[in-house]
């Protein structure tokens, strides 16, 4: 988080915070150690290719998603905030790769995306395939006078 405060002449203050992902800056970082990109690196430069560019931070992008470069870590960083961070709660496969796919790319993105959510605990735990099913309700037959059937639960077992 980057805070900015500026004050002015008539003694007002205005503060400004930006929130950035830091992982950004991983991206980049790692765009550029990576050998199997230079190849791309050199058409963004020679304007031969469409669909690769670079944003205005430096980042490569394939059209126009950011490139994330073949790093497990870094990859499994972005798939973990995405999945089961503060603003999220567990998305399905789907859902998650629908929500990546807006801002980032690397080959077999929907592949990880599916065996990372495949592998959540939680997410093993709440799905409705591995529930069992409920039994059918049966109806309380209504009594015709008042106090015809007096019935009781017993909870027993408790920890």
């Amino acid at each position: 988080m980057f805070a900015r405060l500026s004050l002015y002449d008539d003694g007002s203050l205005l503060a400004k915070l930006q929130v950035r992902p830091t992982w950004v800056d991983q991206i980049k970082e790692n765009q550029l150690n990576d050998e199997s990109l230079v190849a791309c690196f050199q058409q963004v430069k020679e304007g031969e290719t469409s669909e690769f560019r670079l944003d205005s931070k430096g980042v490569l992008c394939f059209r126009g998603r950011i490139y994330v470069p073949k790093d497990s870590d870094l990859r499994q960083t972005i798939l973990k905030e995405a999945h089961g961070g503060l603003c999220t709660m567990h998305p399905g496969g789907n859902k998650l790769y629908h929500d990546l796919r807006e801002l980032y790319w690397w080959p077999r993105l929907k592949r990880e995306v599916m065996e990372f959510v495949g592998k959540c605990l939680t997410c093993q735990q709440v799905k409705v395939e591995h529930q069992l099913p409920s039994r059918l309700l049966q109806p309380v037959k209504i009594p015709l006078w008042k106090w015809e059937r007096v019935t009781m639960d017993f909870v027993s077992g408790l920890p």
